[in-house]
């Protein structure tokens, strides 16, 4: 077995590397939405009313407050597609029974089928990449974007 020497290990964190890493994420993206955008833009909805879709379906009872944490996003633009998912009656925003200033998002029917048929263009897609790509590049691929997920100040302290 090859073991790499400490002049080659470190290879991967060369600059052209890191941005060969960057393009592809975003050409990645890219491919992975291309017909989500299609079907979004049909409904008249956009990149950030999918994205609440897919983390209130992924947690329901989700809060304001945590979707604003997890996506990074303004109040103001937040209230803006969260009030486009109620008008087209994909979301509801419910009371909590122990403390009323939470309010809990959950889909409606409407909305659970519209973020399947989205989630099932990104399945499909990403299904094909991992058996291209086999077991072992998918743990890595999991282990490279864990640390991604953390918002950036969190990372500052």
């Amino acid at each position: 077995m090859d073991v790499p020497s400490s002049a080659t290990a470190h290879l991967y964190l060369r600059e052209d590397r890191i941005r060969q890493s960057y393009e592809a994420m975003m050409l990645a993206w890219r491919t992975l939405n291309a017909d989500c955008e299609a079907l979004l833009r049909e409904k008249g909805l956009g990149p950030a009313h999918h994205r609440i879709l897919f983390l209130t379906a992924a947690h329901p009872g989700i809060t304001p407050g945590v979707l604003l944490n997890s996506l990074g996003i303004t109040k103001q633009s937040l209230g803006r597609a969260l009030g486009d998912l109620r008008e087209r009656k994909l979301l509801i925003q419910e009371e909590d029974r122990h403390d009323r200033r939470k309010r809990p998002l959950r889909l409606t029917a409407s909305g659970e089928a519209l973020e399947r048929e989205l989630f099932l263009m990104i399945r499909e897609v990403m299904t094909r990449a991992y058996r291209e790509a086999g077991m072992t590049a998918v743990e890595g691929f999991r282990r490279v974007l864990a640390p991604l997920q953390v918002p950036a100040e969190s990372r500052a302290r």
